[in-house]
């Protein structure tokens, strides 16, 4: 096995094992017959892509990176492999497009998959057009604009599909699947970048070390709270629930001030009259109890002379 590292100041970014040219030939003898671009391993029952998705898959060139008109991936799945594929965008001049489709699904044969790849991605920047079977990546096909296949030999183009394939083969679950392919992928179409410009060895049999290989972040595997609710409404829930904490904790600290609240009550000095203090059963004492409560609340009032010595 063949090692290939990203080191970006001294940070191993990227570790990938490509397998020898040894290690394909037994790959490569049961596809002698299979075309360049497709390693298709039909299942036992196939239905055709219903109508109403076939537009959005093949009328127009996409918008974005990520074709998935079923939604056959979930949100968090989507947003991860458009950031992989935007990622890889910015730092290659070859575009990688990724069209998802049913493991048991059938492109209708009335659609030129090579005609549509040709027609949409033959003008700017030059792509790579991948068709991806969730779950069988056995099934996948990959075309490439004409500038490139102009560059790179029909066999090197198998061989790139070959390694991807073999990649997501390794693993288990479908999601990993896809990350392995498409890692795979992007390592190979730089290389393809490379050859493209001239800067490049003859085949892609081997990557030196060094080159660069966008990978994806490690995921959360907690499960998705509430995942059926829109979410907007748990943005605006969240909003309102963190309104209302904030408003309790405002509560608590004015109560908690108030409470430690002092009032001064003045002292006044009144002139004696006739040698006493005050005029015998006149007037009333007020009386505070309390220096935490507030006067008004402090209403018990009595004269003086009903106090007992």
């Amino acid at each position: 096995m063949t090692d290939t590292a990203r080191v970006d100041q001294g940070r191993l970014l990227h570790f990938e094992k490509i397998p020898r040219v040894e290690e394909v030939e037994e790959l490569q003898t049961s596809i002698e017959d299979q075309t360049a671009v497709e390693l298709t391993e039909a299942p036992d029952e196939e239905s055709d892509i219903a109508d109403q998705y076939l537009a959005a898959y093949f009328q127009a060139k996409p918008t974005g990176f990520l074709i998935d008109a079923q939604t056959l991936l979930t949100t968090r799945e989507q947003r991860d492999l458009e950031a992989f594929l935007n990622d890889h965008a910015e730092e290659s001049s070859i575009d990688i497009y990724f069209y998802v489709f049913g493991a048991d699904q059938r492109i209708p044969s009335d659609i030129r998959k090579k005609e549509v790849a040709d027609q949409h991605y033959s003008v700017g920047k030059p792509a790579a057009v991948i068709y991806y079977y969730i779950g069988a990546p056995q099934r996948s096909a990959l075309y490439l604009s004409p500038m490139i296949t102009d560059r790179v030999s029909a066999a090197e183009q198998r061989r790139t599909l070959q390694f991807s394939v073999m990649q997501a083969s390794s693993r288990t679950l479908y999601f990993d699947q896809i990350e392995a392919f498409l890692e795979q992928m992007s390592i190979r179409v730089y290389w393809m970048q490379r050859m493209t410009q001239g800067t490049a060895e003859k085949t892609l049999e081997t990557i030196p070390d060094g080159e660069s290989a966008r990978t994806f972040p490690r995921r959360n595997t907690a499960p998705e709270i509430m995942p059926g609710i829109p979410s907007w409404m748990k943005r605006v829930g969240g909003i309102i629930v963190v309104s209302l904490c904030g408003l309790l904790l405002l509560w608590c600290v004015l109560a908690w001030l108030g409470s430690r609240r002092r009032f001064s009550f003045p002292e006044f000095e009144v002139e004696s009259r006739l040698g006493g203090g005050h005029a015998a059963g006149i007037g009333a004492v007020i009386s505070f109890s309390s220096q935490a409560i507030t006067p008004e609340m402090q209403r018990n009032r009595m004269p003086d002379y009903m106090r007992r010595a």
